[in-house]
C-alpha cells in the first residue's frame, strides 16, 4: 500500500488494529470473583502490544526532535557551510544527536510503558499530535521564515495565515487526542481512533526518515579546511601611524540619536571627531555589507556566497595597497558572513591556516541550540516571532585543533580581553578593522561592557557598553601619544532593516563618526554632508598616505555640506519563496533623512539571498 508516497507493508494496518484491540480488551477485562466471594487478582502483567506502541511512540518522537530536525538543518546545502565555518562537522554532530535521542528514547519509553489506561492513551495521542502537526508545519507553513540568518524571525510579525495555522493545530489536537477518549455510543470511534493514532505514528516516522535520507544523500561534501581570522594582534598599536575602523553592527542613526537623547554629552569627549548624520550604508545586512566595506565590490547575487567572496577579495586592490604601503592589516570579523578562506582576502596579518581537524568544545551547548531549533522548526507560526532562534545560536561551540583562536563576534569577550591584556606597541604602521556586535539584538551587554545574558540589557545600555570599550581604546592611543596621527572610524555595517520582508518605509541611515589624521583637541561636531559607504576606502587611503594603485574616490571630509548627490541603497528583501528574493535598488537624491528623496530605481530578482 502506498500512501503520500510512502510504502506501507501489506497487512500492517490489520496487525496494528489487532494489537490495539488487545489493549482495549485488556482494559475492559475485570477480575472475576473467586468461589466463596473473593475477588481475583488483577492482571498485573503488561501486554506486548502496550510495550510495542509505547516503544514506537517514544522512538518516533525522539527520532523527530533529536535527529530529523537538527540533522536536516545541518545537512541542508544552505546551512552546511555555516556549520563548517564554525568548525562543526558531521563526525561530531551526528554521534551527539544519536546519543541524545537514545537517552531521551529510553526515558520516554519507560514512562509510556509504566503508564496505564487513559494516561497512556493521552500521552501517546499527544505525541502523535505533536509529530503530525510538526510535520505538516514544516511541509506547508515554514516558507515565510526564510531560514535563520541574523535574527531569525524574533520580533517579526506573524504572517496572516498564522491564525488559521493555529486553528489547524487546535483542530488536529481535538481529533487526535480527543477521539481515542470517546465514550458511550462513540466507543467504537475511540477504538478506530486509537488504531489511526498508531498508523499516524508509523506514517510520520517513515516520511520523516525518507526526507532526512534525501537531505543526507544530497548534502554537499565537507569542504577542506581553510585559513581563519584569529584573535592575534587584536590590540596592536603602532608608535607611528594607526588606522582603526570599529564596525558596530547595526549602528543605526536612530540608535546614535537614542544614546544622545539619553545623555546629550555622550560624545563630548570624542575630540577631533565629526559625526556624519546623513550617511548611507550600501546594504541592509551583514552579508555582504562587511565584505563590500573591505573591498569596495558589490554583490550581484548571481553566484554563491563563497564565489562572491573569491571575486570581491580577488579583484579588490585595497588590502594589497595597504600592505604595499607598509601597513600590517588585521581584520576581525565573522567567517560565514564576511569570508570563506582568510588566505583569499589578501596578506592579512592575523590570518591563520586551520588545522586538519576540529574539536567540539561544548557539546551540551550545541545540543541545547539544536533542540531549540527543533522546537522552533516544528512549532506553530504563533511561537516563531517569540523565539530568538537564529544561526548565531550555533556558533562558539567548536574550534580548530590549532594553538590560535578564531575571532568570534562577542563584545563582552573582546572587552574582557582588552582589560586583561591592554595594547601592544609596535613600530610598523597598523590597520585594524574590528567588527563588534554593537547594536545588534539580542541585547546581552550592559553599560559596563559585561555579558548579562540575552534579553537582560537594552539597546541604549548595550551601545553604551560598546562605547566604553572604544573610549578605553582611544585613551590608550592618547596615553601612547599617537592619537593625533591616528585615523579612527566608527560606523555600522548597515542600518536597522526594520523588516526583511517589506519595502523601505522610512529613511535608513547608518551612524558614522570619523577622526581623520591630524585632528586633535577640537570639539566634537556634526556634519550633514551627504556621504555613503563608498567614501570609506578613500578616507582610509587618504589618511594612511599609501600610494593607491587605482582611483578610489573622495574621502568623507571632501564631500561638501550642501552638495546634492545621488546615492545608492541595496535592500535585500526576503519573500515567501526563497527562489524569488529581491534586491530593491533605491536612489537617494538629496538629504537621505528626508524619505521623499528615496526612490525605487529597480527590483532585481536574485533567487535565494544566501545561496
Amino acid at each position: 500500500m502506498i500512501i503520500w508516497g510512502v510504502c506501507i507493508p501489506e497487512g500492517l494496518i490489520d496487525r496494528l488494529y489487532k494489537k490495539v484491540s488487545v489493549i482495549m480488551a485488556n482494559k475492559k477485562a475485570k477480575t472475576a470473583p473467586k468461589k466463596g466471594g473473593n475477588e481475583a487478582k488483577k492482571k498485573s502483567s503488561i501486554s506486548k502490544s502496550h510495550i510495542i506502541i509505547s516503544v514506537l511512540a517514544s522512538f518516533a518522537f525522539s527520532f523527530s526532535f533529536f535527529i530529523v530536525g537538527p540533522l536536516s538543518f545541518f545537512f541542508s546545502e544552505a546551512n552546511r557551510g555555516y556549520f563548517e565555518d564554525n568548525n562543526i562537522y558531521a563526525a561530531s554532530i551526528v554521534p551527539l544527536m544519536v546519543i541524545a535521542a537514545a537517552i531521551f528514547f529510553v526515558i520516554l519509553a519507560a514512562i509510556l510503558i509504566l503508564a496505564t489506561g487513559k494516561i497512556h492513551t493521552v500521552l501517546v495521542s499527544v505525541i502523535t499530535w505533536l509529530l503530525v502537526c510538526g510535520y505538516v508545519q514544516t511541509l506547508f507553513f515554514n516558507g515565510w521564515t526564510n531560514g535563520l540568518i541574523g535574527d531569525g524571525n524574533a520580533g517579526n510579525e506573524m504572517p496572516a495565515f498564522g491564525i488559521p495555522n493555529l486553528l489547524l493545530w487546535i483542530a488536529l489536537g481535538v481529533l487526535i487526542i480527543g477521539a481515542p477518549l470517546a465514550k458511550g455510543k462513540l466507543k467504537k470511534v475511540a477504538g478506530i481512533a486509537k488504531m489511526v493514532v498508531v498508523y499516524l505514528l508509523v506514517l510520520v516516522f517513515a516520511m520523516q526518515g525518507a526526507g532526512l535520507l534525501e537531505v543526507v544523500l544530497n548534502a554537499p561534501e565537507e569542504k577542506e579546511t581553510a585559513a581563519f581570522l584569529s584573535t592575534e594582534n587584536m590590540f596592536d598599536v603602532s608608535t607611528n601611524d594607526n588606522v582603526v575602523v570599529f564596525v558596530v553592527d547595526r549602528f543605526d542613526q536612530l540608535y546614535y540619536d537614542a544614546v544622545v537623547a539619553n545623555d546629550p554629552n555622550f560624545f563630548a569627549d570624542f575630540d577631533g571627531f565629526t559625526a556624519y548624520t546623513d550617511n548611507i550604508a550600501l546594504y541592509a545586512r551583514t552579508y555582504p555589507a562587511v565584505t563590500s566595506m573591505l573591498t569596495g565590490m558589490e554583490n550581484d547575487f548571481s553566484t554563491t556566497r563563497t564565489e562572491y567572496f573569491d571575486r570581491a577579495y580577488g579583484n579588490s586592490t585595497f588590502i594589497n595597497d595597504m600592505v604595499s604601503g607598509g601597513y600590517d592589516v588585521n581584520i576581525y570579523s565573522s567567517n560565514w558572513s564576511v569570508y570563506d578562506d582568510a588566505n583569499k582576502m589578501g596578506d592579512i596579518a592575523n590570518a591563520i591556516d586551520a588545522g586538519d581537524s576540529a574539536t567540539l568544545n561544548n557539546p551540551m551547548g550545541l545540543l541545547s541550540a539544536m533542540i531549540s531549533y527543533s522546537v522552533y522548526n516544528f512549532g506553530p507560526d504563533i511561537v516563531k516571532p517569540l523565539m530568538g532562534v537564529s544561526t548565531r545560536i550555533f556558533a562558539g561551540y567548536a574550534s580548530q585543533d590549532t594553538d590560535y583562536e578564531m575571532y568570534a563576534i562577542d563584545d563582552a569577550k573582546v572587552f574582557a580581553r582588552f582589560e586583561r591584556e591592554g595594547v601592544q606597541q609596535k613600530n610598523k604602521d597598523n590597520f585594524t578593522f574590528l567588527h563588534l556586535r554593537g547594536c545588534h539584538s539580542p541585547y546581552n551587554v550592559d553599560e559596563n561592557g559585561y555579558n548579562v545574558g540575552d534579553g537582560n540589557s537594552t539597546l541604549v545600555k548595550q551601545t553604551t557598553g560598546v562605547f566604553k570599550f572604544v573610549r578605553e581604546y582611544i585613551a590608550e592611543l592618547k596615553a601612547m601619544g599617537v592619537y593625533e596621527n591616528a585615523t579612527i572610524i566608527i560606523t555600522g555595517d548597515h542600518a536597522n532593516p526594520v523588516s526583511d520582508h517589506d519595502d523601505v518605509a522610512a529613511p535608513r541611515l547608518t551612524a558614522l563618526l570619523v577622526k581623520e589624521k591630524g585632528q586633535y583637541g577640537t570639539e566634537f561636531k556634526e556634519s550633514s554632508a551627504p556621504v555613503s559607504q563608498e567614501n570609506l576606502i578613500p578616507t582610509i587611503i587618504k589618511a594612511s598616505g599609501v600610494k593607491p594603485s587605482v582611483e578610489y574616490g573622495r574621502a568623507y571630509s571632501e564631500i561638501g555640506e550642501d552638495e546634492i548627490l545621488t546615492r545608492k541603497y541595496l535592500f535585500e528583501k526576503s519573500v515567501d519563496s526563497k527562489e524569488k528574493d529581491q534586491i530593491v535598488e533605491y536612489e537617494i537624491t538629496g538629504p537621505a533623512k528626508e524619505y521623499a528623496n528615496w526612490k525605487i530605481k529597480e527590483r532585481h530578482e536574485i533567487g535565494y539571498i544566501y545561496k
